[in-house]
């Protein structure tokens, strides 16, 4: 062993003896793989040994300078790795260590212009492949660890470094090799250095036996062990990560404040771009694009690196097959099929290798439908054919998810640099501005003409993410290259050119187009750098996704049709009516028909998409809307174990509400023409049935309440009406009030008449709602003053009627008047109540007591209303059934109950603000401010209410003596939401864990989260068992200080992802995740929330979906009840008619007292 400490520097000729055991090629040449690996391993001890002092490490570097050098001729290339990593270790050091503050030190170019030599080297053994069918793959023996040094037990090189000299480089003199000096040694001498090194090398591999891994030490992520995967890096890879590593230091290290840093950083930086539009080996290109397709920027638009693998890349990478599955084989699961109205899921068995039959299997999508090849014969004629072949081996593709990377970590990610930005908006040191159009322009020329489907692949499963850190492509070139971008891409799709130039013919090119949609759904995000005609173009490109077939396609088309319905409106409005005629051909079952529907409920919202809109394109939503429910008959007797219940009961409900939705779009004289198409659908998905089921039944009704009018589903209140028919009790002067009740159809009809002085007030409690008429008879005559018994209460509720109308009060109201009803009590002498106090909103105006829609909207009423409001209808076809109801008692207390059941949904849904830093339940909850980006967004989200007296908006259980006396709240005619927002509830310090907030916001099915923290939010943060859904709203890039600042560039887009509950099928238009714009962000949020409650909801009523139980609506439940309470009478006798007996015979017919 003592051989060995001639190469240390502790011996006088120790560089004299690296100088023969590095450049004798004789020893360490490829015929020698062990010995050399041994040499090598040493070289990296003795190397880290020295590396704090110059004058010993740089004579040893020139020598491995040489040695790499040397080595550029070897046909053996995966031997010499170290080497190559200490030649950018040695740059990185040299930089910080130069004199020169402006040039550094000169001598590095040597070692970089190596490292680019070998690196633009072609890889025999790719080569080789390209022909066998063999590739070999970038990712390293050891797929869980990231080092590139896990196959061997040599220590790998620290990063850490130290321009200053250290203690121990001053204890010793400078060493320079001196051959007339230093005589290199003998032969002998080389093979006995050589031999110690074999023998320790073997010695260390048997004495640092890998340990036994336990079951608790099983890696997060799948190691899979390959051949393949076991040799060393190729020497163009290792030498293209020494450079990565070089730039990596001198960008996100303290390095990066030396004044030549960021002067070598830029020039490494065009260096790897170089590589990766020119080298000629893929493995290169690949290495490469690994690390520039992780490069981020802050909101300070400072770089950093992140390692992490995004679930939307693996979502991708899932998708043309690159994901390992169990027993090294993958798993390829069938797209469910657009035509089926089943849509199943099931994923096909693994089959090995050798029982597959035919060519190489395609390392795109997998298809289904097409069956295995039968085998083909041999390529070469000169072989002898043999009587059984087995089939071809398929391609090993060059990278998997999840992956590993060829050049070892050495800066900690999501390290911001000092030294290197993405943009600089002053402009004033344009030398540290990192040219990221360039990276840009790299990018686009491989979208446009790749020949390599392990790049190609790997560029559009990873560039959506990266598209979506804005901060990154900003200034006019970026913007400049991202319009050019998008031509590409679209152009490509629309004409079929993406992909279509790859050398790889088992790849079909609408994979690649299928990835493409997912880059132009962020491209969206962009739509400032764009010009009106480009964005008509890539609302082109969604809507021809359509017609693909593909699932997936569609699926990630439709999200972007829902994302351009709110950022591209001018654009859709263009396109809408042929996108609705191409979703009507689209067959589909429910895991399509969710994101389908999402996308009509969310453009039935936005009036401006359909203001052109003809008889014929209503027509078309309703008949898609419809359609689903034909197969949910269909489903509901085959009882098909692979459809989600609650996913099928969710669109059942959503079918029925998007019919409801874009009714009330229609204008009031249009809806009646819609009927009897809407009519004839409805009774078709009931076809084979014995009767109507209860939601058509419901939606009959419902159609008859808006089709002749506008007005609002449950009545006002009215402090005319309350004078009127509610007199004070106990005087002679006033007049009694009569009522009775009748059953009718699926009506209770309840008239009220106030004797001797002509009011009539008619109330009809429907399924789908409950209207109030109050009219006079004009027959019996008024009564003025001083005639007997005079009407006192008419003339002056009449003159008073008007000051009841519903206002938005603002708290600067000045005037000092009272609310109407207070006026009207103190005419008539009635006691007052408490005055409510003025509200002190945050911002905005307070709805203060009622707020019905009716007063925010035009009312049109047509006389068909009241005719259909006091009919039977539906039931025509029995109407002489008219039942009255004598026991008043059982009225008044069946009216209360269900007066008590909601006309229209109700929905509740948590706020939650996160501030910067907190990840914890309590300091969540105790936030009583957000952000301003967070305020703006609560004052768009709905409107600003006041609990206390609260009437008609739904409350959510809010307390406003506990709970604080303002909410958001928001409603239209079908539906209200209540925002239980824990930054309005009071915080007190009893209440150190925010108990109060929590038992409301806890028990949200729906919780919006505003996540500033900075960091990624738990789904379980807030500790409950209704966990369904978060829609987590955060910036789309990191800054941890800027969370409160009031900047419009930094707010000006945020990304919204979907958290979700274990077993929950996607429902919502986001995917993995989505950029929407501050302006439209409050819409597309409230719509989105409306969504996720609802699957929410029957999520939990089929018990997060293990029981197929129907979920009712409030109108459903308003039905049944009325057919309960009408079934607890005996049913009207039948008329008879004067065919069946003459005339006499309809003496009880004619006897109206029996039915009135």
């Amino acid at each position: 062993m003592a051989e060995q400490h001639l190469l240390s520097p502790t011996s006088p000729a120790w560089l004299a003896h690296w100088h023969a055991v590095l450049l004798d090629r004789a020893f360490l040449g490829p015929g020698r793989p062990a010995t050399r690996r041994a040499a090598l391993d040493t070289l990296v001890g003795v190397y880290e040994s020295v590396r704090d002092m110059p004058s010993y490490r740089a004579p040893l570097a020139d020598l491995v300078l040489q040695f790499c050098r040397d080595a550029l001729g070897e046909a053996e290339r995966e031997a010499g790795d170290v080497a190559w990593r200490i030649l950018g270790e040695e740059v990185v050091l040299r930089t910080a260590e130069s004199k020169d503050a402006e040039e550094g030190d000169c001598s590095v170019d040597a070692f970089v212009n190596i490292l680019v030599a070998a690196a633009e080297e072609d890889d025999p053994h790719t080569a080789e492949d390209e022909d066998t069918g063999d590739t070999a793959s970038i990712r390293t023996a050891d797929t869980h660890h990231t080092n590139a040094y896990a196959h061997s037990p040599t220590p790998p090189v620290t990063h850490s470094t130290s321009p200053n000299p250290s203690r121990t480089q001053s204890e010793h003199p400078p060493v320079e090799f001196d051959k007339d000096k230093d005589k290199p040694p003998t032969s002998s001498g080389i093979m006995s250095i050589i031999s110690s090194l074999t023998t320790s090398h073997s010695s260390r591999s048997q004495s640092h036996s890998k340990p036994q891994v336990g079951a608790d030490d099983v890696p997060d992520e799948l190691v899979i062990p390959s051949p393949l995967l076991s040799t060393a890096p190729p020497r163009a890879v290792a030498a293209t990560s020494a450079l990565i590593s070089i730039f990596a230091q001198l960008t996100f290290t303290p390095l990066a404040l030396h004044t030549p840093a960021p002067k070598l950083s830029l020039h490494i930086y065009r260096l790897l771009l170089r590589l990766l539009q020119s080298a000629k080996a893929p493995l290169t290109r690949l290495t490469s694009l690994q690390f520039l397709m992780r490069i981020r920027a802050d909101r300070d638009h400072r770089l950093y690196y992140t390692a992490s693998t995004p679930s939307h890349v693996a979502m991708l990478a899932t998708l043309i097959n690159r994901t390992y599955a169990p027993n090294t084989d993958i798993e390829r699961e069938r797209e469910p099929d657009p035509t089926s109205p089943f849509e199943t899921r099931r994923a096909q068995p693994p089959l090995p290798l050798r029982e597959r039959d035919g060519r190489a299997l395609s390392r795109g999508r997998t298809s289904a439908t097409h069956p295995p090849r039968p085998p083909t014969a041999s390529r070469s004629g000169s072989r002898i054919p043999i009587p059984r072949t087995s089939p071809a081996k398929p391609s090993p593709p060059l990278w998997h998810v999840p992956e590993t990377y060829p050049f070892a970590s050495s800066v900690t990610p999501e390290t911001p640099s000092e030294g290197l930005i993405a943009y600089d908006p002053a402009g004033a040191d344009p030398a540290r501005v990192l040219p990221v159009s360039q990276y840009l322009a790299v990018i686009i020329g491989i979208l446009e003409s790749e020949s390599s489907w392990d790049v190609l692949a790997y560029v559009l499963c990873h560039l959506p993410v990266q598209l979506a850190n804005k901060h990154l492509f900003c200034g006019p070139n970026a913007r400049a290259a991202i319009a050019r971008m998008l031509a590409v891409l679209s152009n490509g799709v629309l004409g079929g050119e993406l992909a279509t130039r790859l050398g790889d013919q088992t790849v079909k090119p609408r994979d690649a187009q299928g990835l493409a949609y997912h880059t132009l759904t962020v491209l969206v995000s962009y739509r400032r750098c764009f010009e009106l005609k480009q964005c008509h173009l890539l609302v082109e490109v969604f809507q021809t996704g359509l017609s693909s077939g593909q699932f997936s396609t569609i699926k990630c088309c439709l999200h972007a049709l829902s994302l351009c319905a709110v950022e591209l409106q001018s654009s859709v409005t263009k396109c809408l009516p042929r996108i609705l005629e191409m979703l009507s051909q689209i067959m589909s079952g429910a895991h399509m028909a969710v994101h389908i529907l999402g996308f009509l409920f969310l453009a039935g919202a936005l009036p401006p998409l359909y203001a052109n809109f003809t008889e014929s394109d209503y027509r078309m939503v309703f008949g898609v809307a419809l359609q689903y429910l034909q197969y949910y008959n269909q489903l509901n007797t085959a009882e098909d174990p692979n459809t989600s219940w609650a996913l099928s009961q969710h669109v059942r409900i959503l079918s029925y509400t998007v019919v409801y939705v874009w009714f009330l779009a229609l204008k009031l004289p249009d809806r009646p023409r819609h009927i009897p198409y809407i009519t004839r659908q409805l009774l078709l998905a009931n076809e084979g049935n014995d009767a109507i089921d209860d939601p058509t039944e419901v939606c009959f009704d419902w159609l008859a309440r808006y089709t002749y009018a506008s007005a609002d589903p449950r009545p006002a209140p009215s402090v005319f009406n309350d004078i009127l028919m509610n007199p004070p009790v106990g005087k002679a002067t006033h007049a009694a009030v009569a009522e009775k009740t009748w059953v009718y159809g699926h009506a209770l009809i309840t008239i009220r008449t106030l004797v001797k002085r002509g009011w009539i007030e008619v109330l009809t409690r429907r399924p789908s709602g409950y209207t109030k008429f109050l009219c006079r008879v004009e027959n019996a005559p008024l009564v003025g003053a001083g005639d007997v018994d005079p009407d006192l209460f008419s003339v002056p509720a009449t003159l008073m009627m008007e000051r009841n109308l519903a206002q938005a009060m603002s708290p600067d109201r000045e005037d000092g008047s009272v609310d109407a009803e207070a006026e009207v009590r103190e005419v008539f002498k009635q006691p007052e109540d408490d005055d409510t106090p003025h509200p002190n909103p945050v911002t905005g105006y307070v709805w203060s007591g009622t707020a019905p829609s009716q007063r925010r909207k035009d009312v049109s009423v047509d006389p068909s209303f009241f005719a259909l409001q006091l009919s039977a209808y539906p039931d025509r076809t029995n109407t002489s059934h008219l039942r009255a109801i004598l026991d008043p008692a059982a009225v008044k207390k069946y009216t209360t109950t269900l007066d008590r059941i909601p006309v229209i949904d109700t929905h509740k849904v948590g706020i939650l603000y996160v501030a910067p830093g907190q990840t914890d339940e309590a300091d969540i909850l105790s936030n009583t401010h957000g952000s301003p980006a967070y305020t703006r967004f609560l004052e768009g989200l709905g409107r600003l209410i006041n609990l206390r007296d609260q009437l008609d908006v739904y409350a959510g259980g809010l307390d406003p003596d506990e709970d604080g006396e303002y909410a958001y709240a928001w409603w239209d005619d079908i539906g209200q939401v209540l925002y239980h927002t824990a930054t309005m509830m009071p915080t007190s310090e009893d209440d150190p864990q925010c108990t109060n907030k929590k038992r409301h916001i806890g028990n949200d099915y729906v919780r919006i989260v505003w996540n500033d923290s900075g960091q990624p939010y738990k789904f379980d943060t807030l500790a409950t068992q209704f966990q369904f859904v978060n829609i987590v709203i955060e910036p789309h890039s990191l800054g941890a200080i800027a969370a409160f600042s009031n900047n419009l560039h930094e707010n000006e887009y945020f990304k919204i992802t979907v958290q979700r509950a274990p077993r929950m099928t996607e429902f919502a238009p986001i995917g993995h995740f989505k950029l929407i714009s501050a302006e439209t962000l409050p819409l597309f949020v409230r719509q989105l929330s409306r969504l996720a409650d609802w699957f929410a909801s029957v999520f939990a009523h089929t018990q997060q979906d293990t029981v197929s139980v129907e979920m009712k609506t409030n109108w459903r439940t308003r039905l049944e009840s009325i057919r309960r309470f009408k079934n607890q009478f005996p049913p009207a006798p039948e008329s008879p008619t004067e065919a069946q007996g003459g005339v006499m015979n309809l003496e009880s017919a004619r006897d109206f007292t029996t039915a009135f």
